[in-house]
């Protein structure tokens, strides 16, 4: 995900970064996700615009991760458009590639552009708090912890019904 700013010609530099379950689980450490069947991708250009260079792209594909009522694998599709800055700063000046470190401006030292930050923080934007397997999903039942997806049950229903006050009144014969 580097690209040295000597092999970016007039014309610019076509980039296709194709996104890694590895890539994934080093850089977005603690958030459980992987590229979906058919991938994730970033495919765009880098240009020279004055002194600094500009990358315009898309990040297309779609993530999985677990849904947050059943647990079962949640698709969540991605269609991102990536437009961001690159400025080179001095090596010894880490003060001020901080301060550019602003929105859509990223500094770069020695001679090296690496898209991989900006991926992160990309995905880690797009992942949902709460990712759903479906818009209808049941969940997972809090009596008997199965999957209310694939086997619906009256569990909680019966559980409310023996703890109510008036429990004892269903046995009642009139």
């Amino acid at each position: 995900m580097r690209y040295r700013i000597k092999d970016i010609g007039d014309a610019g530099l076509e980039v296709r970064v194709p996104i890694t379950a590895p890539w994934l689980s080093t850089e977005c450490a603690g958030v459980e996700v992987e590229p979906g069947p058919a991938g994730l991708t970033l495919a765009g250009r880098i240009e020279r615009s004055g002194e600094s260079y500009l990358l315009r792209g898309q990040l297309r594909g779609a993530l999985v991760t677990a849904c947050s009522r059943c647990l079962e694998p949640a698709t969540v599709p991605l269609d991102l458009p990536i437009v961001v800055s690159y400025e080179e700063v001095d090596e010894g000046d880490e003060e001020a590639a901080a301060d550019d470190e602003d929105g859509d401006v990223r500094s770069f030292t020695g001679g090296e552009i690496d898209l991989g930050p900006e991926l992160r923080d990309e995905i880690l934007l797009a992942v949902p708090i709460g990712p759903l397997c479906r818009s209808d999903c049941a969940g997972i039942c809090s009596v008997c912890g199965g999957n209310r997806n694939a086997n619906p049950c009256d569990c909680e229903e019966k559980q409310r019904m023996a703890s109510s006050k008036l429990s004892a009144l269903k046995d009642l014969k009139i």
